[in-house]
């Protein structure tokens, strides 16, 4: 563990360090405000006028021993898989979750919650993996929903089709019906109904 004070002493440097801003930044809407070195030749804060902004400089960082670690003098380690929670030292050490899908990440925390591993951009885990499982139910249920409806809709258009070939099947045989009696020859209705009586 790193010496508490070198952290309250990095802390109070922090404090007053000042925003470094980029020449010209506040008067030119396109230039963004991340710090850029000025290059002009005759640039007032390159020449670290007095009046002008202040620049990055070695006296600003932080003691070496404490460079990279977080508030609490622990280093932030990203993972992505289960498998690198096996490496991790819960005394130096705390945890960040890379950017991967909700699955993962909840597999991973609830790996945490068992071996009581900190979490460093996870507020409330236990809040967060209820939550997300509940997101992945609804999901769910919601294709599992719509994929019903889907087949029930294809079921209605299959008998649907089913009806109008019947009805079509129906009218052919009547027009052939018509068109023998047309021609003078009795249709077989006509034959069995004759024979009939």
């Amino acid at each position: 563990m790193v010496d508490k004070k070198i952290l309250e002493l990095r802390n109070a440097r922090k404090a007053k360090k000042p925003d470094f801003v980029r020449q010209e930044a506040w008067r030119r809407p396109k230039l963004t405000i991340k710090w850029r070195q000025p290059k002009g030749g005759q640039s007032k804060l390159r020449k670290k006028y007095r009046g002008k902004r202040k620049q990055p400089s070695l006296g600003y960082c932080s003691p070496s021993a404490v460079k990279g670690l977080n508030r609490e003098g622990l280093r932030e380690r990203v993972i992505y898989t289960l498998s690198e929670l096996d490496a991790f030292d819960v005394k130096t050490e705390i945890i960040i979750i890379g950017k991967i899908g909700n699955r993962k990440k909840v597999d991973i925390l609830k790996k945490c919650l068992e071996n009581k591993f900190r979490v460093g951009n996870v507020k409330d885990v236990q809040k967060y993996i209820k939550d997300v499982e509940e997101k992945l139910a609804k999901k769910k249920k919601d294709t599992k929903a719509r994929e019903d409806k889907k087949e029930k809709a294809i079921e209605k258009a299959l008998k649907s089709k089913e009806k109008d070939e019947k009805k079509e099947n129906l009218d052919e045989k009547l027009e052939d019906a018509k068109e023998e009696t047309k021609k003078g020859d009795k249709s077989d209705k006509i034959k069995i109904l004759e024979k009939g009586e």
